[in-house]
This record gives C-alpha cells, structure tokens and sequence, in this order.
C-alpha cells in the first residue's frame, strides 16, 4: 500500500462526508409544500368522483328511459289484440253496451286506446308547466291464443264454457304435458277470474262477458258470469244476433286493461326499499326522492278497480308521458297528425263519441314521448323551451333551482290491429 494513502495515527478510516442536512426552515417549507399539495389532489379527485357520480345517475336515468319506454311501446302496439277498437260503434258486437246498464264500466267504454289528461297534476309537475297524459289499453295481454270452444250453454252459476281440450292452443299452452296438479294454475294464467272475455261465434260476431271462475276437472272449463254484461243467445233476444246452439268451433280469449300513468309510489310498502335517506347525507334522499314520480303499469278490471298484485314500476324518476296521433278521418281524407287540441276527439272518452265519426278506431299511429330525470339535482340554470323536448326540471319551489336533468325518448307506434278498420 503507498504510503500517501495511510491515514495519520488517530485519524478515522471512514470517508468525510461534504454534504449537510436539512435546516428546520427548510424541512418546514417542504411540509407545508407537500400539504397543499395533498389537499389539492384531494380536492381533484372529490370533484371528479362527484362528476363521475352524476354522469352515473344520468346514465342510470338513460338507461331506465330506455327499458321502461320499450314495455310502453309493446303495450301501445298490441293495443285491441283480440278486443274491439271501439265498442260502442264496432258493427260486429253482439249487445248493447249503450242501453245495458249491467255492462261494467270499462266493458261498456271499451276501446282499443283511451289517453285523457292525468288529473290532478302533481305538484312537482304543475309547478314546472308539465301536464302529462294518463293511458289506457284493452287487449289481450295474457296470451296470443284464441281457444276453441266445444259448448256454450246456460247453467245455474252463470254460462258454462267447455274448451276442446285437444286443440293447438291448449297444447300451446303446455295443458296436455303438465301433471294434473298444474293443469288448474297453466289455465288461469291464461284466463284469470275477474276479467273480461271475448266469443267470437261462428258467424263473426263478437260477444263480451266477465270471467267469474276457472276448472279443469274433468275438463276444461270457464264459468261466465250470468251477467256483467249476460251473454246473448239468438232465441233469447230481438238484436238479431247471438249464439246459436252449443257453438261448438267458436273461439274465446282474454280481454285485459293496462293503464299507465305517473305517480308517486313512496306509499307502496312493496317499493318501500327505493326511498331510503342517504346514510352519508340524511337530508339527500328527501330533498330528491320526496318528489320523484314513476312510471306505473297496473291492470284494470271490467269495474275500473285495480287488479291485485299487479301494479309495476316501469321506469324510475318519470316527469313526462304524452302522446299525439295519426288518424284516419275517412276513407277520402289521406291520413292527418293530430295534436293536443283535437286529441280528446280520438282518444277521449269514448262515451263521448258515439254519435261522432271521430272514434279511437280511426288511429293508425301514436306518438309517444317519456321524459324522465336523474335522481340528483346538478344543475343551477334551466333551458326553457317552448315545446317538447324537455331538459330539465326544477326540483326546488315553485320549479326553481336546483334542476335535474332530464331525457326524452320518443317514437311514432302502429296499431297494427287497427290499419284494416274503416268503419265509423
């Protein structure tokens, strides 16, 4: 080893350190530097998890538009599927709706679509100018089957309606394969006490009645109710029609009403579990939730009273249901779109139109929209408009700020089962 590069005696082996450390102003600068700018990474990140918690609940609303719009427009486009598109004035009905006061009420203003004016308005609503519409359907929403009848004849409990058992629609149905145990529950999913039902006989008239019970032992059979309205037998009647002997080939089906309509449903212990308070906010879910609206679904019987168990929540947060039509006036007349002004002349009432060539049977197309808004508030400003599309809604008083934000979704629906109907 050179001798350079021996240390003097007492001297450390260890190499000199050149640098120094931090002072205490310097490690407190540095501190504080690191703090602000921890707070404000903080402050980014609750910002943009907030924007990505609103454009969530938007997308959440979009996506609840889009499901509960698709079941409106199903429903809209079987409307008067095996039923009349207007009793009152179809040809083919056998009865007298008009003048029988044992017809129930909605058997006797039957027809294939009714819109009228939802009364009263919701406060929320009133509050932002919106009026909707308030919808209802008859049809046969139960199954796409007309079954054929074997008898038809009077009995103590009312009129007994045999089915031929070996039919395709009874095979349809899954009536021949079921144990039969189930065989009872396969036929009264199809045609459920309590509602009304359709016989077309075999010279193409068109009978309405009320569904009082379901058997199949031995075989299948439906008791009809002795009235509401009683079923017409030719030699029993001076209309000039009516069934004739056992009507053995003709054909009975369902007839269901739905009705659809904006309302609050915090009420329904069923939904209770869609309006609990926020547990980070307590103030959040009665300051947006204590106005929401939904969409409801629920089926009617023949005496206007809703059916047990069947009310549906169709789309959440709903703030809009309106429709328009295309009508054809007559046989002469091309096709015309009308608006709210004449509506009620098509799809009002119709016991308010049976000296009227005006009549719901005339409607070949319906214009729908469904607006509905995304649970939380965001925005400071509305975007008036004029007419429909809406953007946002005032949730605060009188329709003030904040404001929700809102989507549309519209679509023009055909009848299908009306485009061959010229009779007025």
């Amino acid at each position: 080893m050179a001798a350079d590069s021996i240390p003097p005696p007492g001297e450390s082996t260890r190499p000199r350190r050149t640098s120094r450390g931090f002072t205490l102003v310097e490690l407190m600068v540095t501190l504080a530097g690191g703090l602000f700018l921890s707070i404000a990474v903080f402050l980014i990140s609750k910002h943009t998890t907030a924007l990505y918690q609103r454009e969530t609940r938007a997308a959440g609303a979009n996506l609840a538009s889009v499901v509960g719009f698709d079941r409106l427009r199903s429903d809209i486009a079987r409307a008067g599927y095996m039923s009349s598109p207007h009793v009152r004035r179809d040809p083919f009905v056998c009865g007298n709706p008009t003048g029988d006061g044992s017809w129930p009420a909605l058997l006797r203003s039957m027809s294939s679509i009714q819109i009228t004016n939802q009364a009263p308005v919701p406060a929320v609503l009133a509050d932002n100018g919106i009026a909707p519409h308030r919808l209802l359907l008859s049809g046969n929403y139960a199954s796409t089957e007309a079954f054929p009848i074997r008898t038809v004849f009077p009995s103590a409990s009312g009129f007994t309606v045999n089915l031929q058992v070996n039919s395709g629609a009874m095979a349809r149905i899954g009536y021949h394969a079921a144990p039969v145990a189930q065989r009872q529950a396969i036929l009264q999913a199809v045609f459920p006490p309590g509602r009304a039902i359709r016989i077309v006989d075999k010279s193409g008239r068109h009978h309405f009645g009320t569904l009082a019970a379901v058997n199949v032992n031995p075989l299948p059979t439906l008791t009809v109710a002795a009235s509401a309205p009683a079923l017409v037998f030719r030699a029993g009647t001076g209309l000039g029609c009516g069934l004739r002997g056992e009507e053995t080939g003709a054909m009975i089906n369902t007839v269901n009403f739905i009705r659809y309509e904006l309302r609050s449903l915090s009420g329904n212990a069923g939904y209770a579990p869609l309006f609990p308070a926020d547990p980070a906010n307590p103030s959040f879910g009665p300051a947006y939730d204590a106005s929401r609206l939904e969409l409801v679904r629920e089926e009617l019987d023949p005496t206007g009273a809703v059916v047990a168990n069947t009310t549906e929540l169709v789309a959440e947060y709903a703030v809009d249901l309106r429709f328009r039509l295309t009508v054809a006036p007559s046989q002469a007349v091309p096709l015309q779109y009308v608006g709210d002004a004449a509506l009620a002349a098509y799809a009002g009432d119709p016991t308010a139109m049976v000296n009227t060539a005006a009549g719901p049977q005339m409607i070949r197309t319906v214009h729908t929209w469904l607006s509905v808004r995304s649970r939380e508030a965001d925005r400071s400003a509305n975007i008036p408009v004029a007419a429909a599309p809406l953007y946002r809604i005032g949730l605060g008083a009188g329709g003030t700020a904040p404001f929700a934000r809102l989507r549309t979704i519209q679509a023009r629906i055909a009848l299908h089962n009306q485009l061959g109907i010229t009779w007025q």
